[in-house]
């Protein structure tokens, strides 16, 4: 993995500056910016006096952007994770390979790194549930079925949350 984030950097994927640690906050306040835009979707889908009030056609349905703002909370969070760290990704897969090598598997870090990550605790599974994430937007995003769609965005509200939590946890422990 080590070698992989070598590569991402020589492409110029992946960025290496400690000055970066400073936007983890930032890049938090997102999260949960996207984690608000994603409820009111869902609500606008919800609530017919809402969609009355907004003049949106009773048919409108708001799942899609929905889904997508849910994925780009996590995002965001993930985002404040690897900043936190002193990187910057500049694609979602090289952020996940950051993610994997740093919080996940090796932890190979300087001691001030290593004490800001001495209460993160990201599993496998948070990890994957980011990437579930990504799928779920993308199969919302180029799907035309609603159903579909609105199965998603509930499930992916869940996860946001979570995962925007755990980041949150994280961040409040260092």
């Amino acid at each position: 993995m080590k070698n992989n984030i070598k590569w991402l950097m020589k492409q110029g994927q992946i960025i290496k500056d400690d000055s970066f640690k400073n936007l983890a906050g930032k890049f938090l306040e997102k999260a949960r910016a996207n984690l608000i835009t994603m409820n009111l979707l869902l609500e606008i889908n919800e609530n017919k006096k809402v969609k009355q009030f907004l003049k949106i056609p009773s048919n409108y349905d708001s799942s899609e952007w929905a889904v997508i703002s849910g994925y780009y909370a996590m995002y965001s969070s993930a985002l404040a994770l690897i900043a936190k760290v002193g990187f910057k990704s500049k694609t979602h897969t090289a952020t996940l390979s950051i993610l994997d090598y740093f919080y996940v598997k090796k932890r190979l870090l300087n001691k001030d790194d290593l004490d800001i990550l001495s209460h993160a605790s990201l599993k496998k599974e948070e990890l994957e549930q980011i990437s579930e994430a990504r799928h779920k937007r993308e199969i919302a995003q180029y799907s035309v079925t609603k159903q579909t769609t609105k199965a998603i965005a509930q499930a992916i509200k869940t996860d946001a949350y979570a995962f925007v939590n755990k980041v949150q946890e994280t961040q409040e422990k260092s």
